[in-house]
């Protein structure tokens, strides 16, 4: 389907929308139109819930008046169990009691077990020892259980009760109170003598459940809970929540709870590290024009199995530097709803946040973001980023410091930690590349954090150090390669990279092992391949250590793991689990699993869930069989990692028989070339995200000169140069996110790129909310957007006449060049917009009449009062609309027509309900 329907916006609306853009206001109200803000935060709450069971509460947390409500009855007249909601406070009464401090670290061992109370920690278990801040970022179980129990009951109610916590606060006659009773066993708060925590006692037990917030006993109200957090933010002001238009209101302080500003510090650095790494990532506030902080919470309810969600955020303007001002922190939103964990709650916040973004943006504009102005005056004509001899920062997360090093330097540190066991020499220089490729592509991955990389496998493992010392090239006795084989991959290799056939540096993964077949990367994370990732034969690799291995997992183990996450949860019983599609690499794309309920999940994601939780190095690769015996389930593997790109072990044997490494790289990327000069490299402002798809490119040519590398030289930095010395044929750069592709001219703004990906994820997540409250199942396909560069790019590319914003072709949408969509004001609705056809195409399979996509995608675009002053007296049926949308007669008509589709859309749902529509959409 090919479709122009946004054109008769482009040159008649004034712009409704402000691009995003770091918001710099100050503290006024008074410049702000706050009734219709609240409007709008109203309709936002009330779309992202979406008919859920739950409640939604917008708040601004310097005067504690409610700005938006979605279900009152939720939101005050009934109490839950607060699940990791309540860490936070349980952290404030232990720095109060000084248990803890901000030097304070905790080795997490990826479980609680008490005496009859036991809980797994879901993060990662590589991470390094905990200090209070990260414990809250990760919610880590252990931490918080074996803090309450130390803290004992009495000083953590006495803090939450400082809070208002089990009070009414007073928003209505009708509240409840919440519950704050003593446990069944008493109220001691000491352990016995000798007993150790995390073990012995009912009493400990019952400290543990309620500083995780996972007890009967202690129980809030929503409103309780984001007055309470208010306080904790805002710098202890406990103000009463009430509802009133913002000319009638009186703030009400309830209290003044003392709260010094280095716990609070503590405490807001943990939820902001909730937001960028931690439990509330998945939504990518972080990639918004604000400073969030968050905490998210999953708790069962009093009554039932299935868990709640929550999520309580703060938003402020942003500040690069990340020092919160409590007068600054002007939203506040809590998001409670049933059958979630609190990840989703999260996610179901982020369209709020968006909202708002939106419209404070359009009162005072930054020009440009933070991290632009840091790119623009760190990169400049032949000028090396920071200082000639400091290119890369790396975070090396064990001993919390950052350090600056070369380009060359970084490298040996990732070597250092992932080619100790190697020792044939081309195989280390093909790793070498590797990573000094991926290296190149992500440079600014964590700019937002002030460095460019960490230490851990979320970048690169990078080692500072060398793990050993021997001047003797010849390796190590028990078969290690010595630093000196790792030092002279590095020198010998200076500066050389892997370009893709577009001569842009390509996704250099690299693994232990693919098991005698690399992966696809669009099977394996479901995303549009590039050629040089789509798999190759590795029959070098069926040898290795790593070839063949068995995994017995027991039903109640897996099970266990299962239950951890919403894309497995079969409920209480595991009856089957079998792989339903294998791609052509022989690794399990989807897997379908039987219980009480049926859950189909891709290969990967399972894997990864299960070693969240029974380790990683079970299932140590997607690349399995899997038989049932007795109450056990065999797995049969190969391979060792995601088994993306250069397989390790394959390399090794290869480099034995005497390949080189550049033929080695052309193994297992095929189609790419190993430049050998010195890559001229132009930065855009980085991207953010996991290392799976979200991350930002860099484009790369080759300059004219050879590379001269000397053995004897220490490794040089990097000079990072601009592109515009080195004109590229098409001037274009590309960026991802995880469920799409942006290409854009070279000369537009990297921030605004970010924000048309920003739109489309936050569209996507609306759009099949929507279709999932109609009972839809919707498999939308990556999208390729193109912005073109001008007008008649544009319509030679698409054949569209001049007038029309956009087109959608299959997985392709074409775009109007950007600034002149911005300067219409139509940005935002024309992605929207664009989307909702490819999601309408998926879900009718095509077959949808022109009437009926043309209208709902305005419907769901929110273009209906755009199209509003187009309508006419005229009735038509939607068959004689139909018939005259093949071939409208003018501009004027078109935009009637569409006004008039429109209309038969917004009869339907008036009539009905949206969800009908789906299904009449579904049933074309």
């Amino acid at each position: 389907m090919s479709c122009a329907c946004v054109a008769i916006l482009l040159f008649i609306f004034p712009a409704t929308q402000s691009p995003w853009v770091p918001i710099g206001w100050t503290n006024s109200n008074a410049t702000r139109d706050e009734t219709r803000l609240d409007g709008v935060l109203q309709q936002a709450a009330t779309a992202a819930l979406a008919g859920r069971e739950g409640t939604i509460i917008i708040m601004d947390p310097r005067t504690g008046r409610v700005r938006a409500l979605v279900n009152p009855d939720g939101a005050y007249r009934q109490a839950s169990m607060p699940g990791s909601a309540m860490k936070p406070f349980t952290a404030l009464a232990a720095l109060r009691a000084g248990l803890i401090d901000e030097n304070s670290r905790t080795v997490c061992p990826g479980r609680f077990t008490g005496l009859s109370f036991s809980l797994p920690c879901v993060h990662a278990d590589h991470l390094p020892p905990f200090s209070p801040s990260q414990a809250i970022a990760y919610s880590c179980n252990y931490y918080f259980a074996t803090l309450g129990q130390r803290l004992g009951r009495d000083r953590l109610i006495e803090t939450a009760r400082q809070f208002g916590l089990g009070q009414p606060t007073g928003i209505s006659d009708q509240e409840a109170a919440g519950i704050m009773r003593p446990c069944d066993t008493g109220n001691g708060v000491r352990l016995l003598r000798g007993v150790e925590a995390n073990h012995v006692s009912e009493q400990a037990d019952c400290n543990a459940r309620e500083a995780v917030g996972e007890s009967d006993n202690l129980q809030v109200t929503p409103i309780q809970l984001l007055t309470a957090y208010a306080a904790l933010v805002n710098g202890g002001h406990l103000y009463q929540p009430r509802m009133a238009p913002a000319d009638d209101f009186q703030i009400v302080e309830r209290s003044q709870i003392p709260i010094t500003n280095q716990h609070r510090a503590i405490i807001t650095e943990g939820m902001a590290g909730a937001v960028r790494y931690g439990t509330a990532r998945s939504a990518r506030l972080d990639a918004l024009p604000l400073q969030i902080l968050g905490k998210t919470g999953t708790a069962m309810p009093a009554k039932g199995f299935r868990t709640n969600g929550w999520f309580i955020g703060f938003a402020a303007p942003f500040q690069s530097n990340r020092e919160l001002d409590p007068s600054q922190v002007d939203l506040a939103v809590l998001v409670l709803t049933s059958r979630a964990h609190g990840a989703e709650a999260a996610i179901i916040a982020r369209p709020i946040f968006e909202a708002y973004a939106n419209e404070v943006s359009g009162e005072k504009r930054q020009q440009g973001t933070e991290d632009a102005e840091d790119v623009s005056k760190a990169i400049s004509n032949e000028s090396p980023i920071r200082n000639s001899q400091s290119a890369i920062r790396v975070h090396l997360v064990h001993d919390n410091v950052t350090e600056e090093l070369s380009l060359e330097d970084y490298v040996l540190g990732v070597m250092r930690a992932e080619g100790t066991m190697e020792t044939e020499p081309e195989a280390l220089k093909a790793l070498a590349i590797s990573i000094r490729t991926f290296a190149l592509k992500n440079v600014g991955r964590h700019g937002k954090d002030g460095y460019d990389f960490c230490s851990t496998t979320h970048c690169q493992r990078f080692v500072r150090n060398p793990r050993v010392s021997n001047p003797d090239a010849s390796g190590l006795p028990d078969g290690r390669a010595s630093d000196t084989k790792l030092i002279d991959a590095v020198r010998n290799t200076e500066g050389q990279v892997v370009l893709d056939s577009h001569g842009q540096l390509i996704d250099a993964y690299f693994g232990a092992s693919c098991g005698g077949h690399t992966a696809d990367v669009g099977t394996l994370w479901g995303t549009t391949p590039p050629e040089y990732l789509s798999g190759v034969r590795d029959e070098y690799c069926d040898a290795g250590p790593h070839s063949k291995w068995i995994d017995t997992i027991s039903r109640v183990d897996l099970l266990r793991a299962l239950q951890s996450d919403s894309r497995t949860d079969v409920g209480s019983r595991l009856d089957q689990l079998v792989i339903s599609k294998r791609d052509e690499t022989g690794r399990a794309e989807f897997i379908s699993i039987d219980g009480e309920r049926h859950r189909t999940v891709r290969g990967w994601d399972f894997k990864i869930i299960v070693g969240r939780v029974l380790g990683w190095n079970v299932l140590k690769s997607s690349r399995f069989e899997v038989s049932r015996s007795g109450s056990n389930f065999i797995f049969h593997g190969s391979g060792f990692g995601h088994g993306l790109g250069l397989c390790q072990e394959g390399a090794h044997v290869l480099a034995a028989r005497g390949v080189n490494y550049q033929k080695i790289l052309g193994k297992y990327f095929p189609g790419i070339q190993v430049v050998r000069d010195r890559p001229a490299v132009r930065l855009s402002k980085s991207g953010r995200g996991n290392s799976t798809t979200e991350d930002t490119e860099v484009l790369a040519e080759s300059a004219e000169g050879n590379l001269c590398v000397s053995p004897r030289t220490p490794p040089r930095p990097l000079r990072l140069i601009s592109l515009s010395h080195h004109a590229t044929s098409t001037r274009t750069v590309t960026i991802s996110s995880e469920h799409f592709r942006v290409t854009y001219p070279a000369d537009v703004d990297r921030s605004d790129a970010d924000q048309v990906l920003t739109t489309l994820e936050s569209a996507r997540g609306d759009y099949l909310r929507r279709a999932s409250a109609a009972s839809i199942a919707v498999d939308i396909p990556s999208l390729d957007i193109r912005l073109n560069d001008s007008t008649g790019d544009f319509t030679s590319r698409t054949g569209q006449p001049w007038w029309a914003a956009a087109a959608t072709k299959g997985n392709r949408i074409e775009l109007q060049p950007l600034p002149l969509l911005k300067r219409r004001g139509v940005l935002s609705t024309t992605l929207r917009h664009e989307l909702a056809h490819a999601v309408i195409d998926a879900v009718s399979h095509n077959r949808a009449p022109h009437w009926l996509a043309e209208g709902f995608a305005i419907y769901l675009a929110g273009e209906g009062r755009s199209f509003a002053r187009y309508a006419t007296k005229t009735k038509l049926t939607p068959e004689q609309i139909e018939k005259r949308l093949e071939r409208p007669g003018s501009q004027q008509e078109m935009r009637t027509l569409y006004s008039l589709a429109y209309n038969q859309v917004v009869y339907l749902v008036q009539s009905g309900t949206e969800s009908g529509v789906w299904k009449k959409l579904a049933a074309s």
